[in-house]
């Protein structure tokens, strides 16, 4: 995966012919990843450290299945803030995660509706 995709090529290329299932997945991914956000920002501020890492490793593991690496990183890094219970870098590493959302917010939007 190139460093400035939002979404992995490859995956998107696997996913040739699969457009309908692409689709649903984007989907609920927009429909349903936000609330998540909200979930991890609300245990961040609550310092529930246990309920920051379990947000952060489900989002990680949904952003993997769907080829954006860039978003599972920032979950992986926001995963061992939590272990470590670094809720400076925590904070840092929710920033990053949250743009790079949008990023994968408007690609989606603009696959969907392209396709």
């Amino acid at each position: 995966m190139d460093k400035h995709e939002v979404i992995d090529s490859k995956f998107l290329d696997s996913m040739a012919g699969k457009q309908p299932f692409l689709k649903r997945m984007f989907t609920v991914f927009i429909s349903q990843e936000p609330k998540r956000i909200q979930e991890i920002k609300d245990a961040l501020g609550s310092q529930d450290v246990e309920r920051l890492r379990h947000l952060a490793h489900a989002l990680k593991g949904g952003a993997a299945t769907m080829g954006a690496g860039r978003i599972r990183d920032c979950c992986l890094l926001l995963e061992r803030a939590s272990k470590a219970k670094d809720m400076n870098a925590a904070q840092s590493h929710l920033s990053e995660l949250e743009l790079e959302m949008r990023h994968a917010y408007a690609f989606m939007f603009n696959y969907l509706a392209e396709h």
